[in-house]
């Protein structure tokens, strides 16, 4: 499984721990325990950033569930032939880390990927101890509400899980069952009361018995589906600690097919429950590429993509062409579209790929901006960090750098690739020399504003390049694309006169060639003194002919669709009518 995660999953574990924060200061260690579970999640979060070697990450992981079905077998006491069940529990928390999609931008809990095993591992070693302790005079009582004093505030729910196995495991000690069960009780309901009046304001009342759970709502509506490996951990851990539901005679028929039912039930939650959404996997290869400025990587993954693309991926192979200098001539021979991401509750580009996005088309300002405000909303991350400093240093607040480097300093394996920055901050000549910062500083206007985007950011980026008149070559030719992209003829017209002018004696890139000939005959202008390639003239007279035919056949524009995309798919002409998803904001 070690080696599963890390093949299969890798971009998306190397992902969690930049959405990830652990720094070691006294100040975080002591804001991470202003809540009940704080320890716990802050030991998930020291866990989380080995995920920047994701087999690292995978095989601690993976080696945690080792651990974890070892004590299970200690505590519980499990027969030989019932000792299988414990993977049961493991495919519960392997579920709770392959399962989340794109709650990966919207889980407000830390560390989340290793809370679920850790707190399994220590509930499990709490509940050993107690069967481990001598039952004379029922002293092994005292245990149970002193377990939920001291492990409520460092676990969380995991520490009122273990006091409940407890409970249920001290039922098969006749003279205290009652005692043990009435002790595990009263425990579980009062000392998250006390906590909460006593330690912890800041959490809510309705949430004080879950936390160091993931919660899973968004804008007042929850998904309660999520939950269920939760459910199942738990009730699976009951099971194995009650031990009545077990057959005795666990070598038996029965209890051989009893085994086999639970195991292949497990597999195939885990099969089924596994989030497998191909265009979500790609997008975090290609962010990845983006962050790492591996643009022909990044175009290879959008390449080989399987259907229709999200938003965020053409919005990022867009980065990469135009980083290659390609845009005007491969914009559209990648695929395009604006399939919705797969999830049950809005996602927005913007809290996704759009920060990076922002960044990478010379928009600093609207990068910082979402930037402070997802890390007030979700909590700060490496990933946010990350680009506010270099938004800092593009805009040459450098003392507001020096303050990431700082923090970035105080992580495990980020803090080279902050002393590299540092350098920029002593010698402020050196960022015009980098290669990233110099392409995001070409882009950047000269006004400097900052106003609302309506969580609308393509639409915003159409908007702010049209509006954009610049000598700056690079600048220039976004906004001859933005004029294509928003069908603004009278806007490409004054910029193709603009790019001419600019690019005397050069090819005029393919698409451009396309948007001129579409444009002047449906303006009646003649455009046959332009400079086209034969092929462009010939595609654009087979497009017309065959759209003129189904015209005449009273076809309407998505009965056309499917009969052109092969042919005319990796054209404007064919962007210019057929796709509709400039303006879809996810």
């Amino acid at each position: 499984m070690a080696a599963v995660l890390a093949v299969v999953e890798g971009d998306f574990l190397y992902r969690l721990q930049e959405q990830d924060l652990f720094l070691h200061s006294t100040l975080f260690f002591e804001q991470r325990l202003v809540t009940a579970g704080g320890m716990l999640t802050w030991m998930g979060s020291y866990l989380t950033q080995f995920f920047y070697y994701p087999a690292l990450g995978a095989g601690l992981l993976c080696l945690l569930w080792v651990f974890i079905m070892m004590l299970q077998a200690k505590a519980f006491r499990l027969p030989v032939a019932w000792r299988p069940l414990s993977l049961v529990c493991i495919a519960c928390l392997l579920l709770t880390v392959v399962d989340m999609g794109y709650w990966v931008f919207y889980l407000k809990l830390r560390g989340h990927a290793f809370d679920a095993t850790l707190g399994t591992l220590f509930a499990t070693a709490l509940a050993w101890a107690f069967s481990a302790l001598p039952r004379k005079h029922g002293q092994h009582l005292l245990f149970i509400p002193l377990t939920a004093c001291i492990a409520y505030p460092l676990l969380g729910f995991y520490g009122l899980w273990a006091t409940l196995l407890m409970g249920i495991m001290g039922w098969h000690d006749r003279p205290y069952r009652w005692a043990s069960a009435a002790l595990s009780a009263l425990s579980i309901a009062v000392v998250p009361l006390a906590c909460y009046h006593l330690l912890y304001h800041e959490t809510n009342l309705v949430n004080i018995y879950w936390t160091a759970l993931p919660v899973y709502a968004m804008r007042q509506e929850s998904y309660w589906a999520y939950n269920l490996p939760f459910v199942a951990l738990v009730a699976c851990t009951m099971v194995m600690a009650s031990g009545c539901l077990l057959p005795k005679n666990g070598s038996g028929r029965t209890g051989l097919l009893l085994r086999a039912a639970i195991l292949t039930a497990s597999a195939a939650a885990v099969v089924l429950g596994w989030y497998k959404d191909d265009n979500f996997h790609r997008e975090m290869t290609m962010t990845r590429c983006m962050e790492q400025q591996d643009w022909n990587a990044l175009l290879t993954t959008a390449r080989s993509t399987k259907g229709e693309p999200t938003r965020a991926m053409c919005m990022m192979q867009n980065v990469a062409l135009m980083r290659l200098g390609r845009q005007g001539d491969e914009m559209f021979a990648y695929p395009v579209g604006a399939r919705r991401p797969e999830a049950p509750f809005p996602v927005r580009l913007v809290q996704m790929q759009g920060k990076q996005l922002y960044l990478q088309y010379g928009v600093p300002n609207y990068c910082y901006r979402w930037c402070m405000e997802d890390g007030v909303e979700y909590g700060w991350n490496v990933s946010i960090l990350k680009l506010m400093l270099k938004c800092s240093l593009v805009n040459g607040e450098l003392v507001a750098a020096q303050r990431f480097i700082n923090m970035l300093k105080k992580t495990d394996f980020h803090r080279s690739w902050a002393r590299r920055y540092e350098a920029y901050v002593q010698q402020p000549l050196l960022i015009a020399q980098d290669k990233e910062l110099d392409a995001i500083r070409r882009l950047m206007r000269k006004d400097n504003f900052l106003t609302a985007d309506m969580a609308q950011m393509e639409r915003f980026l159409l908007e702010h390049f049209s509006t954009a008149r610049s000598n700056n070559p690079v600048l220039q030719e976004q906004t001859l694309i933005a004029s294509m992209q928003m069908k603004d003829m009278r806007l490409f017209w004054q910029m193709l006169l603009q790019y001419t002018q600019m690019h005397p004696g050069s090819q005029l890139p393919r698409h451009y060639q396309e948007a001129a000939c579409l444009f002047g005959h449906l303006q009646n202008i003649d455009v046959s003194h332009m400079p086209f390639d034969r092929a462009v003239v010939q595609d654009y007279n087979e497009f017309a002919a065959t759209m003129g035919r189904f015209q005449q056949q009273g076809m309407s524009i998505d009965q056309m669709r499917p009969l052109v995309t092969a042919r005319f798919h990796t054209t404007y002409y064919y962007d210019f009518y057929f796709n509709r998803y400039q303006y879809i904001e996810q």
